[in-house]
């Protein structure tokens, strides 16, 4: 399973967004959170029939009105079942068809005001997830100073505020390259390590955005490559010698 999200910084423009639609399709993602988007609840539908034809999708325009988060999916994989939509994020349960398996997802949008940001953190809080958590998205803040290859330092007050809010809700920060600022993070519960081990998290290349998709790929902790054996009596077989030099 594929989860995705990745900060759009607009998609207006028709080509613009056919090419996040692209993506998701070459990249094969089951589930992807499309964040600022600034486009009009007006165009929305528009927009959906024209280029997301076979998938779901799903916007908090009901709490914002500039659809700051969508949320589509491929219904083929994976059924979403949105759960709540906030003005910061939309939160969804995940299931993928064809391991059975179940997970809680929040795609995030954070405001550039901190002060607004305390109202996500809260709410983050306040849903009290103790089974398999996957949150990610743009946090518009960072967790450490380290984070951000700037002349100028980030508020301490803010990075104090969001480390506050993963210790209370049990969030593990998932590693990642590092970036010029990391503003976009892919963040887990213990719950999902018990049963999905360590996801492979990668930050792939902006693109027309000047943030990176954050894309997670998901298997369950009791998977295993399956590896080759060879059998000694294979080379027994009639033509097994030429088939080896032909090869």
């Amino acid at each position: 399973m594929k989860i995705c999200s990745w900060n759009v910084r607009g998609c207006n423009n028709p080509l613009k967004f056919k090419e996040v639609i692209d993506f998701f399709k070459v990249n094969k993602v089951d589930v992807m959170g499309i964040l600022e988007t600034k486009i009009r609840e007006h165009k929305a539908a528009r927009v959906i029939n024209r280029y997301v034809c076979g998938l779901k999708v799903v916007c908090n325009y009901n709490v914002l009105g500039n659809g700051r988060i969508w949320l589509v999916w491929n219904p083929r994989t994976v059924t979403v079942l949105p759960i709540t939509s906030y003005p910061q994020f939309v939160h969804c349960v995940i299931t993928h068809h064809g391991s059975n398996s179940t997970c809680f997802g929040s795609f995030v949008y954070a405001s550039n005001d901190p002060t607004i940001r305390i109202g996500l953190w809260d709410s983050l809080r306040s849903l009290n997830v103790t089974q398999e958590w996957l949150v990610l998205g743009d946090f518009n803040v960072v967790r450490d100073a380290s984070e951000r290859i700037s002349i100028s330092l980030p508020n301490l007050a803010d990075i104090l505020d969001f480390n506050s809010c993963l210790l209370s809700c049990g969030l593990v920060d998932l590693q990642s390259t590092r970036v010029w600022s990391k503003l976009d993070r892919a963040l887990v519960n213990g719950a999902w390590f018990s049963n999905f081990g360590s996801p492979v998290v990668a930050f792939l290349p902006s693109g027309m955005s000047d943030h990176s998709s954050v894309l997670v790929s998901v298997l369950p902790a009791h998977y295993r490559p399956l590896r080759f054996s060879f059998l000694n009596y294979w080379s027994s077989f009639p033509g097994f010698q030429s088939l080896i030099h032909e090869t």
